[in-house]
């Protein structure tokens, strides 16, 4: 029955992904060669429209096949699709990414976050997400490794160009300040001091602030938790995930100091190593 379940939600995640990657490569391209820039930024909107419809098919997916049961806390009033938003959350699964945009899809406006370079090759998705501004950075390639100097500054780059494309209209910046999905090893590689997080980075979710200063006065602190084992992409597929639970929160927006700011966010990884180590 799961191999039959999931067979059919690959198949319908496949062909509505191709469908709306149609609309994305011609808005995409008109983006790029029209050079009148309030055109050039007005097709922001029909493309996110074109997100939104993928986002709503998943959703429908995901009720009607039963793939996951999503139980989400978030207070009223961030219930808003007008405001621009900055968004620190764990990260344990591909699934995360489901998960939070199927919850905040009336609640938010599209959600974009900082992805590693080689999901650019990535069949239709990968160059989908290039035209609709997700930042492609270089991620270092194991635990005990760094970046290059060149890596370091061609990351800036392109977190400042395209950080200020979130200027353009609003949209809400998630920011996986571990950096990499969570695993025991990777904990234990990095001497992680948290028993479920990562060592969090700041390095993104500083320039997402610098970027939107004057359009955000809070942060929302998201926390993604899965009853029984942490689900892959085909066990969402397959309707083997037990369940999961997110609660947004609502916190004053840090310094940009670079100091402060990694001082508030060990306090903040710290606060949410207990939640998640509490009892469900």
């Amino acid at each position: 029955m799961h191999r039959l379940v999931g067979g059919f939600s690959a198949f319908v995640v496949a062909m509505t992904t191709v469908l709306v990657c149609i609309p994305l490569y011609v808005l995409g391209i008109l983006r790029l060669v029209i050079p009148i820039t309030r055109f050039r930024r007005w097709l922001a909107y029909p493309m996110d429209v074109v997100i939104d419809v993928w986002v709503s098919s998943f959703r429908w997916l995901i009720s009607t096949c039963r793939l996951i049961d999503i139980r989400v806390e978030i207070p009223p009033q961030l219930r808003d699709r007008n405001n621009w938003q900055v968004i620190v959350c764990n990260h344990q699964s591909w699934v995360d990414i489901v998960v939070l945009q199927v919850s905040f899809r009336d609640f938010a406006p599209v959600l974009k976050f900082f992805t590693k370079r080689e999901l650019i090759w990535v069949p239709f998705v990968g160059l989908a997400m290039w035209f609709l501004g997700f930042p492609y950075v270089y991620r270092a390639r194991s635990s005990g490794s760094s970046l290059s100097t060149t890596q370091r500054e061609t990351n800036e780059t392109v977190l400042k160009r395209e950080g200020r494309r979130f200027l353009e209209k609003p949209v809400s910046v998630i920011n996986f300040v571990e950096g990499t999905r969570f695993t025991l090893a990777k904990r234990d590689a990095r001497g992680s001091p948290y028993g479920n997080l990562l060592q969090p980075r700041r390095g993104g979710l500083l320039q997402t602030l610098v970027v939107l200063e004057d359009r955000v006065e809070t942060v929302l602190n998201a926390t993604i938790r899965y009853r029984g084992r942490v689900p892959g992409f085909w066990e969402l597929l397959s309707g083997q995930a037990d369940g999961v639970e997110l609660v947004v929160k609502e916190i004053p927006k840090p310094s940009t100091d670079q100091d402060a700011l990694t001082s508030w966010l060990n306090d903040l990884w710290s606060e949410k190593d207990r939640q998640l180590a509490s009892d469900p």
